[in-house]
This record gives C-alpha cells, sequence and structure tokens, in this order.
C-alpha cells in the first residue's frame, strides 16, 4: 500500500505566487473534510535558486506547473488569485493548462459574498460554495461524466 489511500483526491488549487488567506482557508476546510485523502499539487515543489524574474526561470517555474496540473485530478479556481497583478498571470497559466490538459476546473465563490467573476466564468465546469464538501461531490460528478464521455 502506498502512502496515500485509494480513493485519494488529487486537486490543484490556483494561487498567486503567494498563498492568500483564502487559498489557506480552502486547504484547511480540505484537511478537515479529507484527513490524509488528498494530495495538494498547488505547493510550491521548486528549487528556490530559480530566478522566477528571468526567462529561464519562468520556463522551469512553468515546466512544473504543468507537472503539477497533469498530475491533479481537478484544478480548484479562487477567484481571489485574481487581485494581483502577479496572480492574474499565474492564473492565465493555470486555467490555459488545465484547458490543454482537460482538468475539470470548479470555481468557489468568492468569501466576501460577492458574484463569481463573468472574466472567470468561461473557464469553470461548475461554481460551487465555499464547502469541501459540495466542491468534491462536484468534482465527483464532473469525473464520472468526463468517464462517460470518454
Amino acid at each position: 500500500m502506498g502512502f496515500f489511500p485509494p480513493g485519494t483526491y488529487d486537486l490543484f488549487l490556483t494561487h498567486a505566487w503567494r498563498y492568500t488567506d483564502e487559498w489557506q482557508g480552502l486547504v484547511a476546510l480540505l484537511d478537515e473534510y479529507l484527513p490524509g485523502k488528498w494530495r495538494n499539487w498547488s505547493l510550491p515543489w521548486h528549487d528556490t535558486s530559480i530566478d522566477r524574474f528571468s526567462d529561464e526561470g519562468r520556463v522551469q517555474l512553468e515546466k512544473l506547473l504543468r507537472g503539477h496540473i497533469t498530475q491533479a485530478s481537478g484544478v480548484i479556481l479562487l477567484p481571489e488569485t485574481m487581485e494581483r497583478a502577479e496572480g492574474r498571470l499565474w492564473l492565465e497559466k493555470q486555467l490555459a493548462l488545465a484547458t490543454q490538459y482537460k482538468k475539470p476546473v470548479i470555481g468557489v465563490l468568492p468569501q466576501i459574498g460577492v458574484p463569481f467573476p463573468n472574466q472567470l466564468v468561461v473557464h469553470v465546469s461548475a461554481i460551487v460554495p465555499r464547502d469541501a464538501s459540495v466542491i468534491i461531490a462536484t468534482l465527483d460528478r464532473l469525473l464520472q461524466e468526463k468517464g462517460r464521455a470518454s
């Protein structure tokens, strides 16, 4: 048996370079709902000596990002990622890779009670409240639908 039990969820949560309170809050919700049964592919497992401001460094980081998203079963889109210019840059890359690899993207409603941003609606398969049980049930449904379509 591997380190993670069968039925473990592989998720990528959108984020800017630095993690936000919203990102950390969702990680805590998922940890509570799925203790030891989910892998967070949005963790920065990269060599900190990579210069993210150089062309070569960005290429290396994008390669790592590609690897993370290919391993994920689904992408959880936190709209707060758009609030920083740096977040928008990385979010565009994350969503493009999710589309390229046909990953379901689940939009999570903003914490502050405003509607999901219109400019992000076109990228999501579903929009759900910030509730781990609903997020996972939606992911299960989307993956099942994807499996039937294959």
